[in-house]
């Protein structure tokens, strides 16, 4: 098994339009939290769109390029599209232990503490920006976001060294790699599976540094106290009748405590917790990060039960009708189904990854 869409980035893209055409549609059509009431109660036949609904349009974007000298003139470009922690993990964990010179290009408004004390410019150009410093090597999550493409573009135009960093746990429906890049993934496993066969990437293993970190804020866990089902409403891999009638009937069973997605804004999501707490389920807020999270986690696929592994925290996933792909996910990541021996640790070389990441960036510029 591998990407559904391995290759082509268009074709990508147009399946994720698809599911925010279909997810407006039954927006307008849901009638708020009553058509959730019965999406839940119907099983089957209820509604099949997730992920997030698209932004309304509004001004045009500015880009903010944040600039440090090194001890070598040489110097690298690190796309930087958001500020989560999966993001932040993977393109900024390595700063201090890079000596070349670094250009970090975000949105205006993003807020990366790890470049207090910088330099910057901000301007509408990102290419322009992106060039400013003359890179020798660009780094991102990939080409599917404007900033990842954005570097892609300079490599490509110039023939540098581009290198993608793998930030999340990979399912069929993650975007396809960059041509020509060098993939930094976190296992052999994933890196096979990112590639679905492809020869014209490039992988190396170097572990997860997001994983990595959790292992090190391990800390107090109570392991009698009420699971956390860990919400993913709005992911466009599985539909929410899915996603919302699996967490719902696990939280009813077993007195769990539902934790929203922060991403799960939209109003059928806002509906469906309405709901839950009307029919007695809790529902924890979102501002508490999972790192801080002592209770045993459950999940259907969330990075956040490898997350809670790493921290020592019991951690299942669950998901009744779980479609082929989840079961070969749960295969891949050793994800252990509640009621038996929690998740592992996920297996890993020794070694801090962004130390790795940062030796193989200092060897392509």
């Amino acid at each position: 098994m591998g990407l559904n869409h391995p290759e082509s980035l268009e074709l990508w893209q147009d399946w994720q339009r698809s599911r925010q055409k279909l997810r407006r549609a039954k927006h307008a059509v849901a009638g708020g939290a009553g058509a959730v009431r019965s999406r839940l109660g119907r099983g089957r036949d209820a509604d099949h769109a997730a992920g997030a609904p698209e932004a309304d349009a509004g001004p045009a974007q500015r880009w903010v390029l944040s600039s440090r000298d090194g001890d070598r003139p040489e110097r690298v470009l690190l796309a930087v599209d958001s500020a989560s922690p999966t993001s932040r993990a993977a393109l900024l964990s390595f700063l201090p232990y890079l000596r070349r010179g670094v250009d970090v290009l975000a949105p205006v408004g993003v807020e990366l503490p790890e470049l207090e004390g910088w330099r910057s410019e901000t301007g509408d150009d990102a290419a322009a920006l992106a060039r400013a410093g003359e890179p020798g090597a660009v780094v991102s999550i990939g080409e599917h976001l404007a900033l990842g493409a954005t570097a892609h573009e300079l490599a490509e135009s110039t023939g540098i060294r581009e290198l993608v960093v793998q930030h999340g746990a990979l399912t069929p429906f993650a975007p396809p790699l960059p041509r020509g890049a060098t993939l930094l993934a976190w296992s052999d496993a994933d890196a096979e599976f990112w590639l679905s066969g492809r020869r014209d990437v490039e992988t190396q293993t170097v572990g997860s540094q997001l994983l990595w970190q959790a292992g090190h804020d391990a800390g107090d866990v109570d392991r009698d106290a009420r699971p956390v089902f860990l919400g993913q409403m709005h992911g466009a891999e599985l539909p929410r009748r899915l996603t919302a009638g699996t967490a719902y009937r696990f939280c009813r069973m077993h007195e769990a405590i539902y934790r929203p997605h922060p991403a799960e804004t939209d109003a059928l999501s806002r509906a469906a917790h309405a709901l839950m707490r009307r029919r007695g389920i809790a529902v924890a807020p979102t501002d508490v990060p999972l790192r801080e999270l002592t209770s045993p986690v459950v999940a259907i696929f969330s990075t956040g039960v490898l997350e809670a592994a790493a921290r020592g925290v019991p951690a299942w996933v669950h998901c009744p009708d779980a479609p082929g792909w989840v079961h070969e996910f749960w295969r891949r990541y050793d994800m252990r189904p509640f009621g038996g021996t929690p998740t592992p640790p996920l297996a890993a070389a020794e070694g801090e990854p962004a130390v790795r990441i940062a030796g193989i960036i200092e060897g392509s510029v």
